[in-house]
């Protein structure tokens, strides 16, 4: 990462990366939750142009804080299930997809993010993507 600001006595974090460079833009776009804040005009040597990207680390807090919350939620649901079914069953255990059912589902809710709509970057970059010789050859016979 490029920086913690200070300002914010280190709460956000921020990393610049090239415009053409998509693999670290979806990384840390949609995987990492982090947004962009600036475009920073020929901010390499060659010229290149960079997103300046941020991330609130207490927003990533309080998201760790609910997932962990909501995944021992889970637990207990699960626990108490078993439980009840164990009693009804008369001793015997539930599978172990019965067991796991819950668990599994709530680990799908909790994928929520605030990043920038990725639609938005492609529209500004797609002036700066440049066909290679062989396509460029292709098209042209």
């Amino acid at each position: 990462l490029s920086y913690i600001a200070e300002d914010e006595n280190g709460k956000i974090v921020g990393y610049v990366l090239a415009k053409i460079n998509r693999a670290a833009l979806h990384l840390y776009s949609n995987t990492l939750n982090f947004q962009i804040s600036e475009v920073e005009p020929k901010y390499y040597a060659d010229g290149e142009d960079a997103y300046a990207m941020k991330r609130d680390l207490t927003q990533m807090a309080d998201e760790l804080r609910r997932h962990l919350e909501l995944k021992e939620k889970g637990r207990h649901v699960v626990l108490g299930s078993i439980e009840n079914k164990v009693e009804s069953r008369g001793n015997s255990l539930p599978s172990s997809g019965e067991a796991c059912r819950e668990d599994k589902g709530l680990a799908a809710e909790d994928s929520g993010g605030d990043s920038k709509d990725l639609s938005e970057v492609s529209e500004t970059t797609e002036s700066t993507d440049v066909k290679d010789s062989s396509e460029a050859s292709d098209s042209a016979s």
